[in-house]
């Protein structure tokens, strides 16, 4: 941890408010998750609806691409590799990406989210990929 990293949770601590957080989870399945990219629409969408997800390490960061019925998510940044099982087993509730400052709030190994993309599939898009798991 970081001196600054410390003092910011300390203070976040002593005001009883946590620092905003990339990923939410649950201890058990939910049945929707909600994206919130910065300064845009909020989505909340049915984990049911998920067709297939990937997952790819980049050159200096990760990505995971969710496929909805008629959405596809981009989620790029650090340390996403860490949140695969909550997604596979639908715990996420909440997905968000935060400004580059926000990063000195983490602890080494949190989480961190870069770019949240969410965009709509049309009709004929939205049919499940060839040979995704269904």
């Amino acid at each position: 941890d970081s001196p600054m990293s410390t003092l910011s949770r300390l203070l976040a601590e002593k005001k009883g408010v946590e620092p905003p957080r990339c990923v939410e989870d649950s201890f058990s399945p939910v049945a929707m998750i909600t994206f919130c990219p910065m300064q845009a629409k909020e989505w909340s969408l049915p984990w049911a609806r998920l067709d297939a997800v990937s997952f790819s390490d980049e050159e200096e960061s990760e990505r995971i691409e969710l496929f909805f019925t008629h959405h596809h998510v981009i989620v790029v940044g650090e340390h996403l590799r860490a949140i695969m099982d909550d997604i596979l087993h639908f715990t996420v509730r909440c997905l968000r990406n935060l400004p580059e400052a926000h990063r000195a709030t983490l602890r080494a190994g949190d989480t961190f989210i870069a770019r949240l993309e969410i965009k709509l599939l049309s009709e004929e898009k939205a049919r499940p990929l060839p040979g995704a798991p269904r």
